[in-house]
């Protein structure tokens, strides 16, 4: 079972049509490869290829539902987990006090 983020789930349930998504797919048995071909296929595409088996990619919102269901995925979550290192409960956290 691929472990979906916070903001990944909200964005799974409730797309907004207009926006894009920046995610980043940590692979388990899926191979890079394929996993671009899966990421092009939902009109989304691989922007960065990362350390630890990790891709960032960018897909239409709507398209990260679809995204969710792919195989060989270990994770999913959104590019704001990388800025502050310390996993999902970075996404929900502002470090400038707003």
């Amino acid at each position: 079972m691929t472990y979906l983020s916070h903001p990944v789930r909200a964005m799974r349930d409730d797309p907004m049509s207009d926006e894009s998504a920046t995610l980043l797919l940590r692979l388990a048995d899926a191979s890079v490869e394929t996993t671009t071909a899966r990421v092009e296929d939902l009109d989304g595409e691989v922007v960065e290829k990362l350390e630890f088996e990790t891709l960032r990619v960018v897909l239409p919102e709507p398209a990260v539902a679809d995204l969710c269901e792919l195989d060989g995925l270990k994770a999913i979550e959104t590019d704001a987990t990388i800025e502050i290192g310390g996993g999902d409960a970075g996404e929900d956290v502002d470090l400038n006090g707003s």
